[in-house]
Parts: C-alpha cells; sequence; structure tokens
C-alpha cells in the first residue's frame, strides 16, 4: 500500500470536500480521518492515530512558536482597532491629499501602515480613500483595484510581520521536517523571487495606477444625483458583519471560515433584518468609538518592524557572517514571537499611558487574538494531513506516476494553473496552500524544480485566487465598501489578472526548460 494510489485518497477527499463545502477545514479534517484509516483500518486505531498525528505536530517546539506567534499576531491587530491608530492616521492623510495622482500614491503608502493582512487593509483604508478620491471623480472600480493590487499580492511577499509570514512559514517547516530542509524561514524566503503572480500584479497595478487610472477622470456627477446600482444598495453596510462581527476578518481571510459571496450576501441581509440575532463584534464596537489617533498606530508598528528585523538578525549573527547570511540564516520564527511579545506589552503601557482604559486593552488582546484560532486549526491539520500522507507514501507515488511521464518543463506550470482553477473555486489562498503545497513538495523531491521554485508556483496561485475569487472575501469585501456590483467588479479584475497569469504561466515554463 505504501507509495500506491491509496495515498492519493486523502488528497482526493481534501479537494472535493473542500471544494463542495466551501470549508477548508472540514476538508483537511476529513482527509486526515481517511489516510489515518487507510493507514491503520480498525474501528479506534484510525481515530488514535489521527489524535497523535495532531498531538505530534502541534507540540513540535518550532510550530508552538508559529501557533503563538499567530494568536498574539491577531491580539495585536486587536489592539490596534481599538486604540484608533488607523482611523487617526487615515484622517491625517486624508487633510494633505490634492490631486488624483497624491489620492493613487497615498493609497499605495497606505500599505506600509496596514500590510498585516489583506482584509485589515480593505476595511480600514477603502472607508476612507473613497471619499478622497470622490472629490476627483475617479471611478470606483479602479479606486478598488489599486486598494486590491496592494493587499492580497502585496502581503503574500511581505517577508517580516505578517500572519501571512507566519501560515506560510508554518507550511516551510512541514517541508523541512519531511525533506530534511536546513532552515524553514530560509525556505520561505527562496520562494519569495518565484511568486511570480504576486510581483506581475504589483508591477501591473503600479503601472495602471500611476499612468492610465489618476490622468483619467470620469465626468463629474451633480450633488445630490448620485442613484446607486440596485445591486449596490444590497450590499450597503454589511462588510461590519461579514468580515468582522460574523467571523473575523483573519478567519475568513484564511479560508478557514469560507462561503459563496451570494450567501454571504444574503446572510448578511437576514441579519439586518433579525436585529435580535445580532452578535456585536466587540473589537469593533469599541473601535467605532475609539479616539483617533496616529501614534497609536505609529508607534506600536514602528516597535514591531524595527525589533523584528534586529531579534532577525541576532539571532542568526555568527562570527565570520555577513548581515545578509545573518538574516538568511536566522530563526524568523523566535525573533518574530520575541519582537511580537515586546510590542504587545509596550503597546498596552502605550494605551495605558494615554488613557485607554484596561479592560478595553484586555477586550483587544483577547477577542483579537481568538479571531486566530480557525488560522491556527488550519494549520495544524495541514501539519497532520502533509505527515500520514508522508506516511503513506504520497511523495513516491508522485515521483513514479507523474514525473516519470510528465516533462518536467510542464509540471510547473501545470501546478500553477491548477492551483489558479483550486483557488479560484475557492477564493482562498491560504486553503489553496493548505491543498496544494504536500504535491509541490512530492513533485520537488522527484526532481521536477526545487523545493523552493515548487512552494513559489503554489505561493502564486493561491494569490491569485485571493485577488480575483469572487468568491474570495477581499473581492466581496472590496465592492462592498466601494458600493460597485460583486461579479462586475470580480471580471474586472479577473480581466486584468489574465495576462499576469498567462506571463506567469510562461516563466514557470522556462525556468524548467532551464532546469533541464
Amino acid at each position: 500500500m505504501h507509495g500506491s494510489f491509496v495515498s492519493v485518497v486523502p488528497f482526493i477527499v481534501l479537494i472535493a470536500v473542500a471544494l463542495l463545502t466551501k470549508q477548508v477545514i472540514v476538508g483537511l479534517a476529513l482527509g486526515l480521518f481517511v489516510g489515518c484509516y487507510l493507514e491503520h483500518p480498525r474501528p479506534m486505531a484510525g481515530l488514535e492515530a489521527a489524535i497523535a498525528y495532531i498531538g505530534r505536530e502541534a507540540g513540535i517546539s518550532g510550530n508552538v512558536n508559529l501557533m503563538l506567534f499567530l494568536y498574539l499576531f491577531g491580539s495585536f491587530v486587536g489592539l490596534l482597532r481599538i486604540s484608533g491608530g488607523v482611523k487617526g492616521f487615515s484622517r491625517w492623510m486624508e487633510g494633505h491629499i490634492r490631486s488624483p495622482r497624491g489620492a493613487f500614491l497615498f493609497t499605495w503608502l497606505s500599505s506600509l501602515f496596514t500590510f498585516m493582512a489583506p482584509d485589515f487593509r480593505i476595511l480600514t483604508v477603502a472607508p476612507i480613500v473613497s471619499r478622497v478620491f470622490d472629490r476627483f471623480h475617479i471611478r470606483k472600480e479602479q479606486v478598488a483595484f489599486t486598494i486590491d493590487v496592494t493587499a492580497t499580492p502585496l502581503c503574500a511577499i511581505v517577508p517580516v510581520g505578517t500572519a501571512f509570514v507566519a501560515y506560510m512559514v508554518g507550511l516551510m517547516h512541514t517541508a523541512a521536517h519531511h525533506a530534511g530542509s536546513a532552515s524553514p524561514y530560509a525556505l520561505f524566503l527562496a520562494t519569495l523571487p518565484y511568486n511570480f503572480f504576486a510581483w506581475a500584479m504589483l508591477l501591473t497595478g503600479a503601472f495602471l495606477t500611476f499612468f492610465r487610472f489618476s490622468g483619467r477622470a470620469r465626468a463629474a456627477i451633480p450633488s445630490g444625483h448620485v442613484v446607486p446600482h440596485p445591486e449596490e444598495r444590497r450590499h450597503r453596510h454589511l462588510v461590519p458583519r461579514l468580515a468582522y462581527e460574523r467571523h473575523g476578518a483573519f478567519a475568513v481571510e484564511t479560508g478557514a471560515v469560507s462561503f459563496p459571496q451570494d450567501a454571504a450576501v444574503q446572510r448578511g441581509i437576514r441579519r439586518e433584518e433579525g436585529a435580535e440575532e445580532d452578535v456585536p463584534d466587540p473589537v469593533e464596537a469599541l473601535a467605532k468609538r475609539a479616539h483617533p489617533n496616529a501614534l497609536n498606530l505609529m508607534v506600536p508598528l514602528g516597535l514591531l518592524l524595527g525589533t523584528t528585523l534586529s531579534f532577525t538578525v541576532i539571532s542568526g549573527y555568527a562570527p565570520g557572517r555577513t548581515l545578509t547570511q545573518a538574516f538568511v540564516q536566522a530563526n524568523e520564527a523566535q525573533a518574530m514571537l520575541e519582537s511580537l511579545v515586546l510590542t504587545i506589552v509596550g503597546m498596552a503601557v502605550l494605551y495605558a499611558v494615554r488613557g485607554t482604559p484596561l479592560n478595553r486593552i484586555m477586550v483587544g488582546f483577547l477577542q483579537g487574538g481568538n479571531e486566530m484560532m480557525p488560522v491556527i486549526v488550519l494549520l495544524v491539520l495541514i501539519w497532520a494531513v502533509s505527515a500520514v500522507a508522508s506516511d503513506l507514501g504520497f511523495a513516491q507515488f508522485c515521483q513514479r506516476e507523474i514525473v516519470q511521464y510528465v516533462p518536467k518543463s510542464l509540471i510547473i506550470p501545470a501546478l500553477f494553473l491548477f492551483g489558479c482553477l483550486i483557488s479560484y473555486a475557492l477564493g482562498s489562498s491560504f486553503g489553496t496552500w493548505a491543498i496544494l503545497m504536500p504535491l509541490a513538495f512530492s513533485l520537488a523531491q522527484g526532481g521536477s524544480g526545487g523545493l523552493a521554485i515548487a512552494a513559489g508556483a503554489v505561493f502564486a496561485s493561491g494569490t491569485f485566487g485571493g485577488f480575483v475569487s469572487p468568491l474570495s472575501d477581499n473581492t466581496v469585501a472590496m465592492a462592498t465598501v466601494m458600493k460597485v456590483p460583486v461579479m462586475a467588479y470580480a471580471n474586472y479584475k479577473l480581466k486584468t489578472a489574465l495576462i499576469p497569469v498567462a506571463a506567469c504561466t510562461l516563466g514557470y515554463f522556462l525556468l524548467g526548460e532551464i532546469a533541464r
């Protein structure tokens, strides 16, 4: 049975269930149980094996650090939300924008302070800049696209200080653990140049923003004569419920909790009609009442980035190593965790000194951290499924049945395109990475390209879905905030992304040809 078709069955179950239910966690859980019962086909043995895999993978020291980092990162964002920092910075910048080009430049620059997660960026920046762009009569689709292109594609390649980094390093830890690689963070850094779609979309977005959008303004609309599209009226004021009050931004973003767009809108409308069913998010309620103050954002963010970079270099330092070598050899997971702990302590002291009540600080800390629990569960299940697949001989099967018969130059492009289809159907970048990364590792071990190239292609395909899919919470949130039809906006992004997808496919093919 080892290395036979049986080793593929858990992934068939995983993909089928995830696509049918739009719930990646359910697919991973069923895939894990199927794999364990295939390995131990006795009533209690399979259950005991599943629990053992979860406990073993979650108990590895590096994995514990990553889980703790994810929880504390949610706490960090929760504290930012209740402090009024983002609101204060945005209001300060709004008064300094004088032209369409300046508005677009601010939209790009604001990513330096809201890069922690795509939904966090969309729901904090979009409401502010939409008012600014209305003064210059810029098309809403162009404004939305500019924010979107600096959300998921940018978050996917920022190497420090985000939930994306922790999650991606966690996936690389799986590769390092099962493939004998030395440093998960070094392997993650090696994948960044090969996330072709993220780089291509950032270049495309920059070109469109500064050479087309900023030079084209639509006709002025007389005051008082704006007639919203019927679908726009349906979507008004639903984003806070969909993204924060119902699931939490990170839970939806990662695909740990996911739903079709139409169902999301319908659920949001039902909750509006039945107020007694609403369960408001206390962090969002406190954020709305927070006094705007830009320092409450700037100081913690500067502390987080500064300490992360410093601790990263320190952890990788050794006599004779250059700064670059120290950065690559660093224990990034440990450095990020230490800097995050220090930053959260500093935030609590800063906010308390500036008059924020302690109970408000505790709500931001605990509720923000709890939003990350679906992400943590998702990551633990990925580790467990990857482990059981390895024991069933999934890598050997892929090497024998795929790498042996398919030209190597076509494997990575095919993996990328397949991932694009999966991510478009799921609308989740994290979910796509969870499903396809074990396959990428197996193909890379079989000689179809290095681990970095294969993982980079998977990261690129997931970035595509998180950015373009109409089922992506980013697309739904952005369309709702900007009051544009969801499907029309999704198609607008898809048309723009097709050329980068074609270029990426060609790029992966050329890499395969060079590697032959």
